[in-house]
Parts: C-alpha cells; structure tokens; sequence
C-alpha cells in the first residue's frame, strides 16, 4: 500500500472510533508533512521507512521547519507532531502494513502543561459585560460568554448545541455530540439561566429560523462554525482591552480555576469539563499552588519585610 493510501485508511478508523473532526484534521495534516517529507527523500514504500530517516525528520522539525509566518514549532507542536506520528506507524503495525516499527522509541520531550492564559475574577466580569445586550447580536454573545463561563465547555459542545439541550427550569445543560461522542449533563448558573432565557425570547427569534433548532445561530440563522465564535470571543478580549488574550479555551480554564478557588472538589470539576481522567483536571492545581504562593509573600508576616538584624 502507498503512504496515501495508508494515511487514508487510518483516519478512517479514527473516524469510526468518534474522534473530533478537529483531531482528525490536525492528525492529517502532522502526518501528511512528514510524508511530504519522505516522499521528497523519494521514500514512498511505508516498509522503506527507517528509525534514521524519522530521527532527521524529527530533527529537522526542531531547527530546520519553519510556518507559514516563517516561526518554528513551539514546543507543543512538535510534541503533537511525534505523538501523531508515532501513533500513525503503531497503527502500521498493528495493522501488519509494517514489519517493523521505525517509530518504536520517539524523542523524549518534556511534558508539556501550559495552559492558556486565565482571567480574574474581575476580568472575567468585565469581558461579560463588554457585550451590550441592547441588540439581538449583542444579547447572543452575552447569553455565550456567559455559559462558556459557568459551564466550561469546548467551544466544538457550545457549537453543536440544540434547544433540546437545556432545561432552564432546572438549571440544567445536556452537553453532547463532543469528545468520544459521549453525553454529560452540566448545572447552569442563575446568571447564565437569566441571559439565555433572554436570548431565547427576545433575541434568537429574530435571528433563527423556526424550524432551527441549534440553541447558538449566526447573524444569518445558521450553526456557528468553531473557528467563527472563537474569533467572536477573541475579539471581544481586545475590545475589553485585556492585557492577556482571550479564546474559548482560556475561558474553559478560567472556569475551571476559579470553581477550585472557590474550593470545588476536583472531581467535581472533572464531571463538569467532562475530562476523561482525573489527571486532565488535576493540572490547574498547579495554578492554585502558584495562587497560594502570591498570597503567602503578599500576606505573611515573614514575607512582607526584611528581617531585621538589629532584633538580634
């Protein structure tokens, strides 16, 4: 079989088994430039491929690629780039299309944690009311901000919700169609519940469609693409004029943040954001800790002044 051949057999199967249409894109795209790559060594035979010619495709990643935009990879790219590459040539494997597995022993990379940048408290409430609920748009992106901030989910679940999804008498959201295709049900906030209601009387009439039955509707009554209302939140950060940036995945981590501030249990947290392991979740303890530290030099009595000799 050819690489395309190959490479189109295992999105496939990615495909089957619910990945995101995002992670399959992303796959297709870190595996297709290094097949871009072996093909320009005129390696076109999957079986050709050795352990040497992928430890230079991985060097070349590190000092010698460059985007679009003429930047390296950051770290997290070319971390993406072996695990998808590795797993692609697993596949190989297990599949018998390879004898041998050239893949087997990839580049260590540190593991990376950064997460995106978070909001304050008073941040947060400043981007909130940066959408002016005085037009149908406007009261929209308020009612999507507002639970983006209370629930946490993916901008991909927001996109895809129905107005079957809700329960406002309940306070309640099904979050579905999302990571592993699997449900979950997540609690609203009173606040969150009073501007969807809004947008659901006053203003989503006006925009969708009657028989439209996406909760979250374009300015032309049609279902937001992912890309577009990341850019909608993006653009309200720097309307606000937030120092930091903000996107749908900085307001996730926000929420989960502040919901363990406010001394949520984590596993809590983890059933809300729909993490599959606990571990996902257990990152923004570190951000706590990094919290904890602040107060401690800004409050206690040992860190708030030079010590003085003369006491002694």
């Amino acid at each position: 079989m050819t690489f395309d051949e190959c490479l189109a057999g295992y999105l496939s199967r990615l495909k089957a088994a619910g990945y995101a249409t995002a992670t399959i894109r992303q796959k297709r795209i870190y595996i297709g430039r290094l097949l871009e790559y072996l093909q320009a060594q005129s390696v076109t035979d999957p079986k050709a491929v050795t352990r040497e010619e992928l430890g230079q495709y991985f060097s070349y990643l590190r000092t010698g690629y460059t985007n679009s935009r003429g930047r390296p990879l950051s770290d997290k790219s070319y971390l993406n780039n072996i695990t998808d590459v590795a797993q692609f040539f697993r596949w190989l494997e297990k599949t018998n299309r390879i004898l041998l597995n050239p893949a087997a022993n990839p580049p260590r990379v540190p593991n990376i944690t950064r997460l995106p940048e978070i909001l304050t408290e008073t941040e947060a409430i400043r981007l909130l009311e940066s959408c002016s609920p005085n037009t149908p748009t406007g009261l929209r992106d308020r009612a999507i901000l507002e639970v983006f901030y209370s629930t946490g989910i993916r901008v991909s679940e927001l996109c895809n919700l129905t107005i079957h999804d809700l329960n406002l008498n309940i306070g309640e959201l099904r979050v579905n169609r999302g990571k592993n295709k699997k449900d979950r049900i997540v609690p609203l906030g009173e606040v969150a519940c009073d501007f969807l209601e809004l947008y659901i009387y006053e203003a989503r009439p006006k925009l969708a469609p009657p028989n439209q039955s996406i909760l979250f509707v374009s300015k032309n009554g049609l279902k937001f693409h992912s890309t577009t209302l990341s850019h909608l939140i993006i653009n309200y950060g720097r309307k606000t004029g937030l120092k930091t940036g903000i996107s749908p995945h900085g307001l996730r981590h926000t929420c989960a943040t502040h919901l363990l501030k406010g001394k949520a249990d984590i596993r809590h947290i983890q059933q809300i954001l729909g993490h599959e392991s606990i571990n996902t979740t257990q990152r923004y303890t570190k951000v706590e800790i990094t919290d904890l530290k602040h107060v401690l030099k800004r409050c206690h009595p040992r860190e708030r002044k030079e010590i003085e000799t003369d006491d002694f």
